[in-house]
């Protein structure tokens, strides 16, 4: 017996009773004090939980999915106290970051998963758009793509099927290069409401051909149960507000001018411009893989006439002086 037994021992009590009470008090204490070094004598080499209690002997349990459930936690807080990130000062930092690259990879494979076959399969109307790409002979039975595809393919600033239709159907061919050029001033031009432009009877007629081929397309989608209204289609698609802006432009008329003929903002004016000379590379490209050598050399001479001014001239804040 050390000395604080002694002292407990010693100590003034009422009646014997009360002595017995401070030896079980202080062997408490023992116990305790014995169970604490233990403790850290355990976590100083390196494990954080003590030796598991045998859930038979040690717990009386009985029940078998009890017992397994048991033996399955204890073995994960061993690999817990294992885990080299357990005695980390920022493991809360690491947990939170983890949580957080977890659901950014999680919106990966759902984006991953959109934009793949599996879903696209999964859509509605996934199957009505291929039917519709066998009709018009952009894809064969097989699925493989036609020439009227691979000229689908290259059409960026417009409708793709309007302007493949467009060219399958020759409605550029009897027009002068200004002529053709301010008609597909309609595949890139994205203002709705403008003033009525005065065309030509050649435009006039070449409008109402284009107009009656987007209408036609928007049936046949509706036809096979696609979500489209063939007479919205046609004016989402086509606006022939500038038709005779580009003409006048293509001929050569002063920027000044041909502002006098619309309502149309400038600055939509010059964006619509530079757009189109892009659109007459891509007709030129389809021309080319489909052999239309006319056309190809059209498209240049179209090119060329809009490529001029200041609507293409460099910018001060972008030129070196």
């Amino acid at each position: 017996m050390d000395a604080r037994a002694h002292l407990a021992l010693a100590a003034p009590c009422e009646s014997p009773h009360g002595r017995v009470r401070v030896l079980c008090a202080y062997a408490s204490v023992l116990v305790y004090a014995k169970t604490v070094q233990l403790l850290l004598e355990l976590k100083s080499d390196g494990n954080k939980y003590p030796p598991a209690l045998d859930p038979v002997k040690d717990l009386k349990l009985r029940d078998v999915i009890l017992v397994q459930t048991y033996h399955k936690w204890t073995k994960l807080l061993e690999k817990m106290s294992q885990n080299p990130c357990h005695g980390c000062i920022k493991l809360e930092e690491h947990l939170k970051l983890a949580k957080e690259m977890k659901k950014h990879k999680e919106e990966v494979h759902a984006l991953q998963f959109q934009i793949s076959d599996d879903a696209l399969q999964q859509m509605p109307d996934f199957q009505g758009r291929i039917d519709v790409l066998k009709e018009i002979g952009c894809i064969d039975e097989d699925l493989v793509v036609q020439m009227k595809g691979r000229v689908a393919c290259e059409m960026n600033s417009g409708e793709e099927l309007i302007c493949t239709e467009c060219l399958f159907e020759n409605q550029l061919d009897d027009l002068e290069p200004e002529e053709a050029v301010a008609l597909m001033s309609a595949f890139v031009f994205q203002q709705k409401n403008t003033s009525d432009p005065s065309l030509t009877p050649t435009l006039a007629k070449a409008r109402q051909r284009l107009y009656n081929t987007a209408i036609r397309l928007g049936k046949l989608q509706a036809h096979f149960h696609l979500p489209v209204n063939p007479e919205e289609y046609a004016q989402e698609n086509l606006k022939f507000g500038l038709v005779e802006v580009v003409y006048e432009w293509a001929k050569g008329t002063p920027f000044a001018d041909i502002c006098e003929l619309t309502d149309v903002p400038e600055g939509l004016i010059v964006r619509t411009i530079v757009r189109l000379d892009e659109t007459c590379c891509e007709f030129k490209n389809s021309a080319a893989i489909m052999g239309n050598s006319a056309l190809c050399k059209k498209m240049e001479i179209a090119s060329n006439a809009i490529k001029r001014d200041i609507v293409f001239a460099a910018s001060l804040y972008i030129t070196g002086v």
